[in-house]
């Protein structure tokens, strides 16, 4: 059966080899975490010139408070002048109609359009390796830098690993399996003491949110209103199924969805990380793909006019 690789370049050099693994038990292991059920067309590999740099400021996902330009008559039935449950409910209404399943497998396909730099690598949020397709055995993942594999900011265990959630790719993204495996389940948050760190500066420790003091992770500023939101999203799109789901940043109900903590966390994430040039045009591609979009994207503001008591 055909696998695939997330290889990586170090300054222009191939990608590392991979250890074969002369035990069933080990690869299966292995392929439990990070292999896709079926192998994509790949791409070739590219010689890379400069690196991807989560930090830098003068990186193509540099700050912009310019809302992402909507198709016309995407959001027709939306009134944005409503607040609270009413606004939630609408974008509700809107980013569920006509969307498509891309698939657990098509994931990976979609990544080559939806989350690649101006380099040809791979964008990860967690960390600042370089990665490029290519075809090959899946890697133990034994550190960071060893290949990347799809991170569910919302883990999968909490809606059982059910269809669509599984695979929206609003939520799902492309992310160093080292660090993604560091992260595990906990939720998006501030550290006030940290455990582990990854390279990028991303780190997994004590949290100090706003009462939630239990692990959490934290990523970067550059990203922090990546997440925020992410997790508006997610609890806008399925806010008919968050009754059923249990988890520390969800509340168990339509509205408001989000715990306390993470309402007063992740809006003051989305004003300190403004909507950048990289969400901006991975929300068009998404759209092109999924057939719906991220309105708290489109429209920053409307997180505040949903959570934020003052309205």
């Amino acid at each position: 059966m055909a696998l695939f690789l997330f290889g990586r370049y170090d300054n222009g050099v191939k990608p590392h080899r991979l250890k074969f693994f002369s035990t069933l038990s080990l690869f299966a292991l292995i392929m439990g975490s990070c292999s896709p059920e079926s192998q994509p067309a790949s791409t070739e590999s590219q010689s890379i010139s400069t690196e991807q740099s989560t930090t830098s400021s003068t990186s193509s996902s540099s700050n912009s408070s310019t809302p992402s330009p909507e198709p016309k008559g995407y959001y027709k039935n939306v009134d944005w002048s409503l607040t609270g449950a009413a606004l939630k409910t609408a974008l509700f209404k809107t980013i569920s109609t006509g969307t498509k399943d891309v698939g657990y497998n098509g994931l990976l396909n979609a990544y080559k359009t939806t989350d690649i730099t101006s380099n040809g690598t791979v964008w990860d949020m967690y960390s600042n390796e370089r990665y490029v397709y290519s075809s090959g055995f899946c890697g133990s993942y034994s550190e960071e830098g060893d290949g990347f594999n799809r991170e569910h900011t919302i883990p999968q265990s909490i809606f059982s690993k059910n269809s669509p959630m599984r695979s929206d790719l609003f939520h799902v993204y492309p992310t160093d399996a080292y660090v993604n495996n560091k992260r595990s389940n906990y939720p998006h948050g501030n550290v006030s003491t940290a455990t582990y760190t990854s390279h990028n500066g991303g780190k997994l420790g004590k949290g100090s949110n706003h009462g939630y003091n239990k692990t959490v992770f934290e990523v970067v500023d550059e990203y922090k209103g990546d997440f925020a939101r992410t997790y508006f999203y997610f609890v806008t799109r399925y806010q008919d199924k968050m009754a059923d789901w249990s988890y520390d940043a969800f509340s168990r109900n339509s509205f408001p969805s989000l715990a306390s903590w993470a309402i007063q966390t992740y809006l003051e994430w989305n004003d300190k990380d403004p909507v950048s040039e990289k969400e901006i045009k991975r929300n068009e591609a998404v759209y092109g793909i999924q057939k719906n979009r991220n309105p708290f994207i489109d429209n920053p503001d409307a997180a505040h006019a949903i959570w934020d008591r003052s309205y």
